[in-house]
């Protein structure tokens, strides 16, 4: 059916399906009001011709000429403008679900070239009409094609121009120091185009700049603000990251920063410049540095994490001393279990109640520490030097790669795996005890200050971390064996006839029983 055949249809059986496309670069208050009055005119526009609405694409506050970079299926990363319901009314149109597009404008359809080559390319293959209610936008020649090309490609020079004006007339409102508009930072309001202190929500931000110098955390001021009913500046509640956003945000110091809009789209994530503001400020240069310092040293001790350093947060007391036999690796609380997991397959996966494990520890490391009645002397300083380390560090180094390649010899073939037991038993062995021999030749570090005489009576009031700390005072390892013959980890069944608590009686006796026969301890001189 050619093309005009196709518009003088209306008297035919069924009135071709159009889908109409609208768009709004701009609406920051979410009125929808420019595309309502072009959808309005696209549907009188299809009445007209007797065309019957079947869908309606709407893209509000979306620009056709702004690009961002995107990581493609293939992982090829580009800059494309995205538009998810332009691409939609193209699917919907090459899928044959209707066959005229309407748009209010051109400049409304499309305003980059490439968006204009997908649309030529989806209308040659599915044989739609596109048509716009000025008659800017049709495709039916070479001509209209040229033409809509033509226009296109000013379209998107005279965007370019606008954006650089834009651009160019926001860093010079940054040189004067000026609000930039849009949305107003906590703890201001906007009043004749200028930011003043809010009455309410300005105290609310030196208070929480005062709390946290004091030492009180963000969860603790989030909470507070969100059972008050305070709301972010997009309405939402409160979180720890949009309180440090607040709180680190140059603004409330007065200070006027510009970021300004990188090539790939995104905006820069450091200050390109930043100048004395026109607005008054909340904190003073002074307190907005140390607030920010103390969220930098928080944030510092979270990431910062060295094996036996206590900087890391810790759960449990004993993770990391509660050790594997057989490989010597240190299990992992997983669930109510304490489990030796290997990355290599076929490897140790070893388990142990937590529980169970936890309490014997914890008896066994108080008893001790309650015959403890004088201090322990100071460990003296070793005398190995720094080569010596340095030696130490390279025979770990390569029996850890011995190690390896056995693993991958027996994985592979090459040995069986008796030999393989034996070798890795062997390697396993002399790494431990390098290990002990470098850890013994470091210089002594400053300890937590823990007075062993007063631990068992401070225990039960200690954090995790004080208790893991105590604990390696006195107590190197503790080793899990493999389950004794004969025994097995489930909890026996009850008996016939056996009441309730003989039935938990046994069964305690029975847990306790194997307990004492897998885990060892293994105690510093």
């Amino acid at each position: 059916m050619g093309q005009n055949q196709q518009e003088q249809s209306t008297g035919s059986v069924s009135p071709l399906r159009a889908v109409v496309y609208v768009r709004i670069s701009d609406d920051p208050e979410s009125t929808e009001r420019g595309v309502d009055r072009q959808e309005a005119d696209c549907r009188a526009y299809a009445v007209a011709h007797g065309w019957e609405v079947a869908a309606v694409f709407r893209e509000n506050d979306t620009s056709a000429f702004k690009q961002r970079t995107i990581t493609l299926a293939s992982g090829e990363r580009v800059r494309r403008v995205v538009r998810p319901e332009f691409r939609a009314m193209l699917k919907h149109l090459a899928d044959g679900q209707a066959q005229v597009m309407i748009a209010y404008d051109l400049d409304r359809a499309v305003r980059d070239p490439r968006d204009l080559e997908d649309l030529i390319d989806a209308k040659v293959l599915a044989g739609f009409t596109v048509r716009s209610v000025t008659g800017s936008l049709r495709l039916d020649t070479d001509s209209d094609v040229a033409m809509a090309r033509v226009l296109v490609a000013m379209a998107n020079k005279s965007s370019a121009d606008t954006a650089r004006r834009v651009a160019r007339a926001a860093k010079q409102q940054a040189i004067e120091g000026t609000w930039h508009g849009g949305r107003v930072p906590f703890g201001y309001r906007a009043e004749s185009g200028a930011l003043v202190v809010d009455p309410v929500a300005g105290p609310m931000v030196a208070e929480a700049a005062q709390r946290v110098l004091a030492g009180e955390s963000l969860y603790r001021i989030r909470k507070d603000w969100n059972e008050r009913g305070v709301l972010t500046t997009h309405g939402c509640a409160w979180s720890d990251k949009t309180i440090k956003m607040v709180l680190r945000s140059p603004s409330i110091k007065g200070v006027r920063e510009y970021r300004p809009v990188l090539p790939d789209g995104t905006r820069a994530k450091t200050s390109q410049m930043q100048v004395k503001a026109a607005w008054p400020a909340i904190l003073d240069e002074d307190t907005w540095q140390q607030v920010s310092d103390v969220l930098d040293a928080r944030k510092q001790a979270r990431n910062f994490h060295q094996p036996g350093s206590g900087a890391a947060k810790r759960m449990y007391p004993f993770s990391g001393l509660i050790r594997c036999s057989a490989c010597g690796r240190a299990m992992l609380h997983r669930g109510n279990v304490y489990q030796c997991v290997q990355a290599t397959r076929g490897g140790c996966h070893r388990s142990i109640r937590s529980a169970d494990i936890s309490k014997l520890v914890e008896e066994a490391v108080l008893a001790t520490f309650e015959q403890i009645t004088l201090a322990p002397s100071k460990r003296a300083t070793p005398s190995v030097d720094a080569g010596a380390r340095v030696g130490l560090a390279a025979r770990l180094d390569a029996d850890r790669e011995r190690l390896a390649r056995l693993d991958d010899d027996h994985y592979d073939g090459l040995i069986d795996k008796a030999m393989w037991v034996r070798q890795r038993a062997r390697i396993a062995e002399r790494i431990e005890v390098t290990r002990r021999e470098y850890a013994a030749a470091m210089p002594e570090q400053e300890g937590p200050g823990i007075d062993v005489t007063t631990v068992a009576k401070e225990w039960a009031g200690r954090t995790p971390l004080w208790q893991y700390q105590a604990t390696s005072l006195i107590l190197e390892a503790v080793l899990v064996h493999a389950l004794p013959n004969g025994m097995n980890g489930a909890t026996p069944a009850r008996r016939r006839n056996e009441t309730v608590e003989a039935f938990h009686t046994r069964r305690t006796v029975y847990r306790a029983e194997v307990l004492a026969r897998r885990v060892e301890f293994v105690w510093r001189a």
